[in-house]
């Protein structure tokens, strides 16, 4: 093995995964911003545009488990490569599409799948290989870039304003094309052993043991910690359903009721397109914040982590449901901040929960079923929102359901109970040696 360089080789890869993130996932976003330019131009139903992005959520859901298992069988450079021509070929489908089953297709099918070949489960299954002292940091630096994806909300807003939303899908597809190839090929490596390295589990710290010691004192239940987990041997345990029932509801239904219908919501208060995705792009910055913060689940544990970020997120759905007019601004500041934060810190916990109670080199597709947990919530929570807009012609409801099932992502992980599997580092207990 080669000796570890001054920079550790896998926070390459976790850079590539914050650009990766920030481009893929911003072309997700971005139709919270396009949502009303298609609205004002073909006059559908809500419920009926925003299945677009409920369609997208929902194959990426169906291919996550797929993703996982290319990633294992046929290594990440090429599964990422796949996806990043899709996601760009759909984007520039879309440019051109004037029906909503064209955009199903295009926006909902082939980006569903491409973004889902280049996003969370290959980058998750991939550092895993390369970190675990230092992983609930990894997780929580790779999804800063799903906060930077929110922060292009602005500049998609200025490009529908001074180009039109066909020529802002065509821009987001080139850019996408331009960028996602080379970083995938020149950067992404499953294993350090494809670099001759070790993985962070090996660095010895100065005066301290090995973080291979520390990791195996970390473990609490050896027997579920000796089990090389497959997705079949997963689904027999509550452990596995609790944590997809967290991605579920804070993911896939808490995170999409409100990030397809916020900006919607705003311009229906008045506010022009430019403002409410100026302060709406705070929810991006805040999630970078709180996916900073998230690395103190490395030191409180995942349980702890994942209840802050609950109660905080409910607390900023709360202040949006008083808000009446354009007068009350401090309210949809504070919702973009608190909602932000909460889904910064709860993104990463998750992951890094997940990757704490299943370990294994087979792995891969039961890290993509709990992914396909988060698109099923996920493509539920675009279309109840419009559904249920159109039946009240409010959002008050929708936006209680949304605090619902953010409550219940919490219960979730907590009952999960990584704490039983592994302790977090900061949790660890040395004994003096006799």
């Amino acid at each position: 093995m080669k000796k570890q360089g001054f920079i550790f080789y896998g926070w390459f890869i976790v850079a590539a995964g914050i650009v990766s993130y920030a481009l893929g996932y911003g072309a997700r976003y971005s139709f919270s911003v396009i949502f009303p330019a298609l609205l004002t131009e073909f006059q559908w139903p809500r419920d009926t545009t925003a299945i677009m992005l409920s369609v997208h959520l929902l194959v990426y859901g169906f291919v996550a488990p797929l993703a996982g298992n290319f990633v294992d069988r046929i290594g990440p450079r090429k599964t990422m490569a796949s996806g990043s021509i899709l996601l760009s070929l759909g984007l520039a489908i879309s440019a051109g599409s004037s029906q909503p089953w064209h955009f199903y297709v295009s926006f909902g099918v082939l980006t569903g799948a491409g973004l889902c070949l280049i996003g969370a489960v290959p980058f998750t299954t991939v550092l895993r290989n390369w970190f675990e002292t230092k992983r609930g940091l990894a997780f929580s630096l790779l999804f800063c870039g799903a906060g930077a994806a929110f922060a292009w909300y602005p500049v998609i807003a200025f490009l529908i304003e001074s180009k039109g939303w066909q020529n802002t899908f065509m821009i987001e597809g080139v850019v996408l094309s331009v960028f996602m190839l080379p970083l995938i090929i020149g950067v992404i490596r499953y294993h350090p052993r494809e670099k001759g390295l070790i993985s962070d589990n090996s660095v010895k710290t100065a005066g301290g043991p090995t973080a291979s010691e520390t990791g195996a004192a970390l473990i609490v239940d050896h027997a579920w910690a000796a089990v090389a987990w497959t997705l079949p041997n997963a689904i027999r345990t509550h452990r596995f359903w609790l944590l997809c029932l967290s991605s579920f509801s804070m993911w896939g239904v808490t995170q999409h009721i409100m990030v397809a219908h916020h900006v919607a919501f705003a311009i229906d208060l008045g506010y022009s397109r430019i403002y409410a995705s100026s302060v709406l792009s705070l929810f991006g910055i805040f999630f970078v914040v709180g996916s900073l913060a998230a690395s103190m689940s490395d030191r409180i544990g995942r349980e702890n982590a994942m209840i802050i970020g609950a109660i905080i997120g409910i607390t900023g759905i709360l202040v949006l449901l008083f808000m009446k007019n354009t007068s009350d601004s401090w309210m949809l500041y504070y919702y973009a901040i608190a909602f932000g934060f909460s889904n910064g810190v709860s993104a990463p916990t998750i992951a890094a929960a997940t990757t704490d109670i299943f370990q294994g080199p087979r792995v891969g597709a039961t890290l993509g079923f709990v992914w396909f947990s988060f698109a099923i919530g996920g493509a539920i929570g675009p279309w109840l929102g419009g559904w249920i807009f159109e039946f009240t012609q409010s959002y008050e409801a929708a936006f209680l359901v949304a605090i619902g099932w953010q409550a219940v992502a919490g219960a979730a992980l907590w009952g999960s109970s990584p704490r039983r599997v592994r302790r977090v580092p900061g949790q660890m207990i040395f004994r003096p040696k006799s």
